[in-house]
This record gives C-alpha cells, sequence and structure tokens, in this order.
C-alpha cells in the first residue's frame, strides 16, 4: 500500500459520521509524502516547528501548531510519534 492510499482510504474516511477535511504525511526533511486534496500550502518554517516539536514535546504548546498561517491547539499527541491539533477559533463578545 503507498501512503498516498494510507491518507485516501484510512485518514480521510468517514467514521461515526466525522470526518478530517485535510491529512497529510510529510518526511523529515520537509518533503510531503502524501496529502490530501485540500491539504493547505505550508511555509518550511512551520513544518521546521513541527519537526522540532517531536524532539522536545511539548514545544509547540506554549505557541501553538502553525500551518499555512492558520493556528492549531496542540491537544494530543504520542511524543515522538504523533502530534494533534485543533483549529483555534476565536469569537468576540461585545457587550453593550
Amino acid at each position: 500500500m503507498s501512503w498516498q492510499t494510507y491518507v485516501d482510504d484510512h485518514l480521510m474516511c468517514d467514521i461515526d459520521g466525522q470526518r478530517l477535511t485535510a491529512a497529510s504525511i510529510v518526511g523529515h526533511d520537509g518533503s510531503v509524502w502524501a496529502q490530501s486534496e485540500l491539504f493547505p500550502q505550508y511555509k518550511p518554517e512551520e513544518i521546521s516547528a513541527i519537526m522540532k516539536d517531536f524532539d522536545e514535546p511539548g514545544s509547540l504548546a506554549p505557541t501553538g501548531l502553525y500551518l499555512a498561517g492558520t493556528k492549531y491547539m496542540v491537544i494530543q499527541g504520542e511524543p515522538g510519534a504523533v502530534i494533534r491539533g485543533k483549529k483555534v477559533r476565536l469569537y468576540t463578545l461585545l457587550i453593550d
């Protein structure tokens, strides 16, 4: 099985009515091995920060994980193996 098949068939599938919006597998050197059609164009420094978190788990937690300029809150993972993030949504409440 290719990495692209893994992304298409295992990461981008429906699970209990839920689905990822995008997924990618990126090598330690920043090269894309496979990605979904809608995976955003990332910046090299964003991948560098992610790679640093694999070497120094927790380094992304204070600042967040960024992909294509979008901030994601680091929510869980497995040190040295998986980093999971959730898109940060900011709300402004105005009270008069």
